[in-house]
């Protein structure tokens, strides 16, 4: 009986020690760093550094999102130049034209939320190179091709709620190196 517990151990530790090295053996590893960078401006007479970690702020469309609920008591949306919005409710919609409203039809309260007033928004890609590899994800899509990209960018932006209060963000800049598009 000990022989066979034994055995069985032995079979047990192979069988996991084979399928522990074939598993991270097939694992690809990334041959493309993780996207590093940074985004600055100034916000009520205080210089902001926020360094990119896909969640404080990032890059779509044209434009920045900023998701700094303890600096801006909400997400700063800057789609494009010409529409830009503070969200403190993480329920506005945007719908095209930059028309916002709130989701299951509300009214949005233009107390809290802020509108555009003005400023510009400019977002350059550079070095761009296309790369491929595999969808990691469930169900993933095989070989998918993507472009990788470094990122400049320059923003300045004015927000006014309905009480003409004011959020005025200026020197805005924004750096991103390999970033996938």
């Amino acid at each position: 009986m000990r022989t066979y517990s034994t055995t069985s151990t032995l079979i047990f530790s192979i069988l996991s020690l084979y399928l522990l090295v074939s598993t991270t053996a097939c694992e690809k590893t990334s041959d493309n760093p993780p996207a590093k960078g940074k985004l600055s401006f100034t916000y009520n007479g205080t210089q902001y550094n926020l360094p990119y970690d896909e969640k404080g702020w990032g890059i779509f469309n044209s434009g920045i999102l900023i998701m700094r609920r303890d600096i801006f008591n909400g997400d700063l949306y800057f789609p494009n130049n010409n529409c830009a919005y503070l969200d403190p409710t993480r329920g506005v919609q945007m719908a095209a034209n930059c028309q916002l409203a709130m989701s299951q039809g509300l009214p949005i309260d233009s107390v809290i939320v802020y509108w555009y007033q003005s400023g510009s928004v400019n977002i350059t890609y550079k070095n761009c190179v296309y790369k491929s590899g595999y969808d990691p994800g469930p169900g993933g899509a095989g070989r998918v091709t993507y472009e990788v990209c470094d990122v400049d960018g320059r923003f300045d932006l004015i927000l006014k709620n309905k009480e003409d209060k004011t959020i005025i963000i200026t020197e805005g800049k924004l750096e991103l190196y390999n970033y996938k598009k």
